[in-house]
């Protein structure tokens, strides 16, 4: 979901896949040219990139109301076009635009630049389309997202409240409902009949909801890192607790069989556990920075949990000297994480418009935390659903797209991509939300880490031919890649 995922693909090749042309696709002759409905300009150092505004309506509800701009970025195909696609990395709170007019080699295959006009959209809220901005800073160390006590719960309340209060008029029309909508008055500017999408992460709920809404505009739709929508907090958040501490005790296996580990040969899970103690008694402190609390300790791991294996010897550095008393290399990555108001901003705003809470009080919140401690002894429950769910809590405009039941038909065969190793998004959330959308298919792979595409040369193979024929992938499974 958030954390740092966006900047993975940055340090990793791109995968070329060869295509594989097993299923009827539409003329090419018959596609639209796009571009008719749009004022596009020339922008960033690319050849073939074009920038524009389309303006949609704020309230969908009101179609003639008030506008706002969304911001959008065009990479036009390099070789014979296909169509279009329309892409979302996650987050939510991170742009799409810019990385896909600056940084598209390396969001995306060769395969797909040449075959595809690739559409960034920046989800309406969010960096080029009209910043969502907080005047309180969402992330507060002193208000704690696992109250001990009453009082603390309360104080975590208030304080969400007093944020969301703080924050434009805007936060009550950021549903990835809203989203949708807004993609395919995109799609509509285009001229395109119908439109390919390539999500992940969040991307993943866009991708259902522009499915639930727009069936018959879907041409080809590929999800990677599956958040089921569909599925109630109450399930969520246990699930992910215990995918987060699979991932840790993984990541503690790696280090006990490999030498380059900086905690190898000692018991990672004692060594970290005792770390997380210290700093519940006085934060750890950082060199020429604020402190790192025990829950953000904690979430920074989790941080970095996402991006394994690449980077397990850099949370392996990160504890080492965390544990001789400075939290400087944890900091780095709370700072990306935590740290930054204008991507907390929307990232708040927007799931707590898609997410409900289920919490009626501390009572309730207590028996959930002794549940995800059950579950995760290590990492005590730290992960994304936990902190948005607590971080819903107390939030000033109710959730206006929060989960419900998905039964999705007339769209053509979906694929779904999981990680059976992923601690943001579990594998199960990909299977369970494939039984709601008719003709679907889950390619599992066994990798670590958050999301396949470019990070699985297997996966990243399947989903490639599959946006380019539309045949989904007759293997259901993906080895991982062999560690570099």
């Amino acid at each position: 979901m958030r954390t740092t995922l966006v900047i993975v693909p940055l340090a990793l090749a791109a995968v070329v896949a060869v295509p594989l042309a097993v299923a009827a696709v539409p003329s090419r002759s018959a596609v639209p040219v796009a571009g008719t409905g749009i004022a596009w300009r020339s922008c960033g150092k690319e050849p073939g990139t074009e920038c524009a505004s389309v303006r949609v309506p704020q309230d969908w509800s009101r179609p003639d109301g008030r506008r706002i701009s969304l911001n959008v970025a065009r990479r036009k195909a390099t070789g014979e076009r296909l169509g279009t696609l329309f892409y979302n990395p996650g987050g939510p709170g991170m742009g799409v635009a810019g990385l896909v007019r600056d940084w598209a080699p390396q969001f995306f295959s060769k395969e797909l630049l040449a075959r595809f006009d690739v559409v960034g959209v920046d989800p309406r809220g969010v960096a080029g389309s009209g910043q969502i901005r907080c005047k309180v800073p969402v992330h507060d160390p002193q208000v704690r997202q696992f109250p001990r006590t009453e009082r603390e719960y309360e104080a975590m309340v208030a304080h969400n409240r007093k944020v969301g209060e703080s924050c434009d008029p805007l936060i009550r029309h950021v549903d990835t409902a809203s989203v949708a909508r807004d993609f395919d008055a995109v799609r509509a500017a285009l001229g395109e009949t119908k439109v390919s999408y390539l999500g992940r992460s969040y991307g993943t709920i866009l991708g259902t909801e522009y499915a639930r809404l727009f069936p018959g505009r879907v041409r080809a739709m590929a999800l990677d890192a599956v958040v089921d929508h569909g599925m109630d907090t109450r399930r969520m958040v246990p699930d992910a607790a215990s995918a987060v501490e699979h991932s840790f005790d993984r990541f503690a296996a790696w280090c006990d069989r490999t030498a380059e580990c900086a905690l190898h040969g000692r018991n990672v899970g004692r060594v970290w556990d005792a770390l997380v103690k210290k700093a519940e008694r006085a934060p750890i402190p950082v060199t020429g920075g604020r402190a790192v609390t025990a829950e953000e300790l904690r979430y920074t791991a989790y941080a970095l949990l996402t991006l394994l294996p690449e980077f397990g010897n850099g949370l392996a550095k990160g504890i080492a000297q965390a544990e001789k008393g400075d939290a400087s290399l944890l900091a780095e990555t709370r700072s990306e994480a935590l740290d930054d108001p204008a991507s907390t901003a929307a990232y708040r705003s927007i799931l707590c418009q898609d997410i409900a809470p289920r919490i009626s009080g501390f009572a309730a919140l207590k028996a959930r935390k002794r549940q995800v401690e059950r579950r995760a002894p290590h990492m005590r429950g730290t992960s994304e659903f936990w902190d948005m769910t607590t971080g819903c809590a107390g939030w000033p405009v109710p959730p206006s797209n929060p989960q419900a039941r998905v039964h999705i038909s007339g769209v053509p065969p979906v694929l779904l991509v999981g990680n059976a190793h992923d601690p943001a998004t579990p594998l199960a959330w990909a299977r369970s939300l494939s039984r709601g959308i008719e003709g679907s298919r889950v390619l599992a792979t066994e990798s670590d880490g958050h999301t396949a595409y470019l990070r699985n040369s297997c996966a990243t193979g399947h989903i490639d031919r599959y946006l380019v024929t539309g045949a989904l992938p007759s293997a259901s499974t993906c080895k991982a890649d062999a560690v570099k």
